[in-house]
Parts: C-alpha cells; sequence; structure tokens
C-alpha cells in the first residue's frame, strides 16, 4: 500500500460550538536522556564541552551535513545511511561500555581489559570519569541522530505531515543490542541490491517512531513511499503496531485520525509558509565576528544569534553572559516590546533530539558549519515576543483573541495553553510547544500564521486537535 508520493528524491521539485487545541507532541523517551544543559553544574557543563569526543563532534557534523545536502540518488542516500549507521552504532557501543566499567568501579572492581580507551585525561580508575564518558556518548547519539532525522525530512521531500503521523510512538531507544537490528539491516540491503530502491530505517531517526522502515520507489519523475514492519519471525505480528502503521498511513493519505493517545488530524492548509530565517541567518554571520548580534524580527519578536566559541574568545565568561544580556536588552527595545504587556522567549540550546516534530538544525538554511554548532550547543539564538503583537494578528485576521498565560510564571510545560482565539461558538488554543516551534525558532511570519488559525477555525471536521500545515514548505528548509 502505498503511504506517500512525491517526485524522485530531488528536493526542489513538488508538486456547532467547538474547542480545538494546537498540539505539540513532545519526545516519549526522555528518562533515557542527559539532563539539561542548564539544570546541570556549571563544571559538568565545561566538562561536556570541553571534552575531545564531543569537540570532535563538531568536525563529523559538519561532513555528514555537508554529505547529505549533496545526495541526489538513491544510491547516494543509501551510502550516506550506511555511514551514519555505522557512526551511531559506533558512539552506542562505547557508551554501553563505559556504562558497564563504571558500574564495576563502583562495584570495588577493577577496570577490565577489554574496556575501551579513554578520550580524557581524567583518572581512569574513577567511576564518574566513566560516566561523564557515557553521557557525552549519549549527547552525540543523539547529534548524530538528529542528521538521520534531517535524512528523514530530506527524503519526505520536507513534508512536516509525514513526521508528524510516524512520530507518535514509544522511541525504542539505542539501536545497538536490539533484537531484530540485523534482520533491519539486511532488509534495507537486500532492496538496495535487488531494486536499487532506497530503504529509510526508522531507528536510526529520533523522529520516526511508527513502521521500522520505509522503501521509496521510483515512478518515472516520482517515487512512491512505503511503509514497512519488520520482523526476525515473519509469522510474528503484533496487532496494536499493525494499528497504528494502518491509522498513520490513513491520517497521510486521507486525513483519518492520527495513532496515540490524542486522536489529532492533519490538517493542510492553502497558505504558503513563509518565515525569517533569513535573518537568523544574518545574525549569526555578524555573531561569528562578534560574539553575539541581536536584530528586531517582525511580528513583534527580537532575535539574538550567540557564537559561543567566539564570544569565550573576546570575554571572560562573566563579560561574555553580561554583554549577552544586554545585547538581548537592545533587541528588545529595537523591537519596540520592552514595554508589553507579555513576553515570552525560547532557546535553541540543548533541544536536539529531544522533540520528534520540530525541524532539526540540520535542514535549518544555514551553513552546515553553523548547523554543526547549534546540535552541538556552541552556537545558540534566542527570540524574545510579545503578548500584544500576537493578538493583534489573531484580530487582524478576524480572530477575537485572549492571553491566558500568567505575567510572573517563569516556566511554561509544552502542552500549557498560552493563548486562546475565538470565532463565534469556535475556539481554539494556542499551546506552548506550537508557539515555541514555529513562532520562535522557526520564526514564522505572523500573519501567514494567524492566517492558518483563522482558515483552521472556519474547518469544522478538523477534530480536537488538529495539527495545521502549510503549502511549499519545503521551500524554507530545501
Amino acid at each position: 500500500m502505498v503511504l506517500w508520493s512525491s517526485p524522485v528524491l530531488e528536493p526542489r521539485v513538488l508538486k456547532q460550538s467547538a474547542h480545538l487545541s494546537m498540539w505539540y507532541s513532545a519526545i516519549s523517551w526522555e528518562a533515557g536522556l542527559m539532563p539539561l544543559l542548564n539544570d546541570m553544574p556549571v563544571e559538568r557543563t565545561n566538562q561536556i564541552f570541553r571534552h575531545p569526543i564531543h569537540q570532535d563532534a563538531v568536525g563529523t557534523l559538519v561532513q555528514l551535513i555537508t554529505a547529505l545536502r549533496k545526495c541526489r540518488t538513491a544510491g547516494d542516500f543509501y551510502e550516506f545511511q550506511q555511514d551514519l549507521l555505522g557512526r551511531v552504532l559506533e558512539v552506542q557501543e562505547r557508551r554501553a561500555a563505559c556504562r558497564r566499567v563504571a558500574k564495576l568501579l563502583r562495584q570495588g572492581k577493577s577496570v577490565p581489559a577489554n574496556a575501551p580507551e579513554l578520550r580524557s585525561a581524567e583518572p581512569v580508575t574513577s567511576p564518574e570519569t566513566w560516566e561523564l564518558e557515557a553521557d557525552i556518548c549519549e549527547r552525540v547519539d543523539r547529534q548524530l541522530r538528529s542528521v538521520a532525522d534531517g535524512l528523514a525530512w530530506r527524503v519526505f521531500s520536507y513534508d512536516r505531515r509525514v513526521i508528524i503521523a510516524l512520530s507518535r510512538n514509544q522511541h525504542p531507544g539505542p539501536m545497538t543490542g536490539k533484537k531484530g537490528l540485523a534482520t533491519e539491516r539486511e532488509f534495507a540491503t537486500k532492496w538496495w541490491r535487488d531494486e536499487a530502491r532506497f530503504v529509510l530505517l526508522h531507528d536510526l531517526t529520533s523522529c520516526l517512531t511508527i513502521g521500522d522502515a520505509t522503501s521509496f520507489k521510483e515512478i518515472g519523475n516520482e517515487y512512491e513511499a512505503y511503509l514497512h514492519e519488520i520482523k526476525s519471525d515473519p509469522k510474528r505480528t503484533v496487532s496494536q503496531q499493525a494499528r497504528r502503521k494502518r491509522m498513520a498511513e490513513e491520517a497521510i493519505r486521507s486525513g483519518g485520525p492520527l495513532p496515540g493517545g490524542l486522536h489529532g488530524r492533519l490538517v493542510p492548509l492553502d497558505i504558503q509558509y513563509k518565515t525569517h530565517l533569513d535573518l537568523l541567518g544574518a545574525a549569526f554571520g555578524l555573531a561569528c565576528q562578534r560574539g553575539m548580534q541581536g536584530m528586531k524580527v517582525p511580528g513583534g519578536r527580537a532575535l539574538v544569534a550567540v557564537d559561543i566559541v567566539r564570544g569565550y574568545d573576546l570575554w571572560s565568561e562573566r563579560e561574555f553572559i553580561d554583554r549577552t544580556a544586554a545585547e538581548h536588552l537592545q533587541a528588545v527595545k529595537r523591537a519596540h516590546i520592552l514595554d508589553a504587556k507579555h513576553l515570552v522567549y525560547a532557546r535553541s540550546d540543548d533541544l536536539v533530539a529531544r522533540s520528534p516534530t520540530m525541524p532539526p538544525w540540520s535542514i535549518y538554511p544555514l551553513p552546515s558549519a553553523l548547523c554543526a554548532r547549534l546540535i552541538t550547543d556552541y552556537a545558540m539564538y534566542f527570540v524574545t515576543m510579545s503578548s500584544e503583537a500576537l493578538t493583534a494578528a489573531l484580530d487582524d485576521a478576524g480572530l477575537a483573541a485572549e492571553w491566558v498565560l500568567p505575567r510572573d510564571q517563569e516556566t511554561v510545560k509544552p502542552d500549557e495553553v498560552v493563548l486562546r482565539a475565538h470565532r463565534g461558538a469556535r475556539t481554539i488554543e494556542l499551546r506552548w510547544g506550537e508557539m515555541q516551534r514555529r513562532l520562535l525558532l522557526e520564526m514564522a511570519d505572523l500573519p501567514m500564521w494567524a492566517e492558518g488559525v483563522a482558515q483552521l477555525a472556519d474547518q469544522h471536521d478538523s477534530g480536537q486537535h488538529p495539527w495545521q500545515s502549510f503549502s511549499e514548505e519545503w521551500k524554507v528548509w530545501a
């Protein structure tokens, strides 16, 4: 059964009372991830950034992102995935080995002869040394998977609907040691060897969790995608997995309910997707020389881009932080939002592979080296937005909007309601995850976004939790 069809692997050629909530799906395997950097002691964070494994990852990511952008044929994608898969398995195996050594040391045993060679100068007999290296490997694993996410977005022609539909399941975790990995690898190899067909392995990504693989069949100048469940025992089936697979296929093809606890629907809009990410590139172009750069962004927003490596070359840590705060204040003043009723902001750092529906940094329209720095948090940016600009844009689109987030609230959860918009008897809730992703980090054009909300309010069959998608989004990322 055809899941989805599109032009062949080439990103630049694409043809009553109701209460709705623009939903956000947070990644469901947080328990296995490192804590956020901002939740760690400063010394621990510095150990991570100074570690050779983490520093080496920057160059590796530049090479991978550059190679991904050069892929054009099924053979290119097959070879790229094989290379990336090898790197992911290597870092996952190293992480598992380091954790085993740390456990042995905490039990009073010695370092085994088959332990991996440490990459740092920390004491080899200290369990903390091995735990640090294991944590860094987990971090690098996510960084590599974010490039695999970029591969997924690329081969699906940057169609966010596919990513949303196939992300609504529990992530299986690391690939190394997984039962069935050999079968999945052989499945991909066999399709390539026998029919020259590229097969995307879902477990390599952090964003695809329904189905084990997608195969792409070329049909003239287009291609079709087929979703597969791969079992070591062909007679073994799991009814729940099969049901979720069918629901995802129907959601993509015909707007059926999405799988998962919240049965939302994909709602395509006849509005071309537009962002102000060109300003992000311009800001980083200056930040790589000055350490940081603030800018005004249309739609009542202020942007500050920070090149952390350059900043530490120029100033001490304290001065760098103070100068960043001063730059942010000036950007907020230039955007004329300093005295706004409510300001919210989002940061780019430490988000890699933590949410399956956010476009990965690897596909952002920025140079490969800058994307690698964003992935590894050697560069970051934050966007501040005024509540007044948002409500005014919705008012212009014919909606009555009310800001519901308390002014003095310091932290916001992904599913927390920020704003409600009304048209007649229909109410649409904007939750923080949608605002963080679209309006802040992606810097979506505000009038375009507000028009999309208005169209959503007019569609009475969109369900309680609609996911709106704009047209020609590939033009932003390709």
